[in-house]
């Protein structure tokens, strides 16, 4: 498909938007859930390897471990509901594309 539409004449950009992406939407679509998804539940290894310095390297789930830590509980809680609020709408977006995509088929 992409050397036809080069055949008829389209520049790179075209054969992208028009062609490329079209094909792959599912395939990003779906990477980028599962990324956002393991970026809100990765842990462990981020608070091994992370320097943990508010506002370069902290991550929203090492926030709420050092927020819990120092007995600000309040802002630990806050700090989890915004990450249960994030979990909440890529879930609805995947399922909305999902229904989206069944239907399209």
């Amino acid at each position: 498909q992409e050397l036809a539409a080069a055949t008829l004449g389209a520049n790179r950009w075209q054969t992208f938007w028009r062609i490329t992406l079209p094909a792959i939407r599912w395939g990003l679509t779906y990477g980028v859930v599962l990324t956002v998804a393991r970026a809100l539940g990765e842990f462990g290894a981020v608070l091994m390897v992370s320097t943990a310095l508010p506002g370069q390297s902290q991550t929203l789930t090492l926030l709420v471990h050092d927020r819990y830590n120092d007995h600000n509980v309040f802002g630990a809680y806050c700090a989890a509901t915004l990450l249960m609020g994030i979990a909440f709408v890529v879930l609805l977006l995947m399922t909305l594309l999902e229904r989206k995509r069944d239907s399209a088929s």
